[in-house]
This record gives C-alpha cells, sequence and structure tokens, in this order.
C-alpha cells in the first residue's frame, strides 16, 4: 500500500524520536513505502581490520568474513562477484 503525503509526514514524525531524522534526512526518506524496523538488547561489536585487495568492489561476496579480515584474509576471487546469467 502506498502512503500518501501527509502519511508519510506523520510515520517519520511519529517515530522520529527513534528515527532522529535531519530535515535534510527526513526529505530524503520521504517515500511512497517505508518499512520502519526496530531492534532491542543490541550490542556493540568491535569493528574488524579489513585487508583491502586491488581493486574490490563496495560490495563484496564472500563466503566467510575472516576470507578478508587482515591476518586470515585470502585472495579475493572476483569470478564470485560476476552476475550469473
Amino acid at each position: 500500500m502506498k502512503l500518501s503525503d501527509d502519511e508519510i509526514a506523520r510515520t517519520i514524525d511519529d517515530n522520529n524520536d527513534k528515527l532522529q531524522l535531519t530535515d535534510k534526512q527526513k526529505e530524503r526518506w520521504h517515500k511512497k513505502c517505508l518499512c520502519l524496523v526496530e531492534f532491542d538488547n543490541v550490542e556493540t561489536i568491535e569493528p574488524l581490520d579489513f585487508d583491502h585487495q586491488g581493486n574490490m568492489d563496495d560490495w563484496l561476496i564472500i563466503d566467510k568474513i575472516e576470507d578478508v579480515v587482515v591476518g586470515t584474509s585470502v585472495p579475493y576471487n572476483y569470478s564470485k562477484s560476476k552476475f550469473k546469467k
């Protein structure tokens, strides 16, 4: 179901105490379809050092995270990054 402009604004305003969007972000996310997801009991995890290799894309298709973490990385298999027909 597509939302009207009033419904979009009301949904964002009603949830902005959790969303904490700036006016610019509210404008950007003023979409006909919204999906708001809330999580409980979220825990911080330590970031992993990424072993950047050559011409890696923004998105990586990997079998396991250790394949790209410093100290356990393996040469990236670019054949997995191609779309299958």
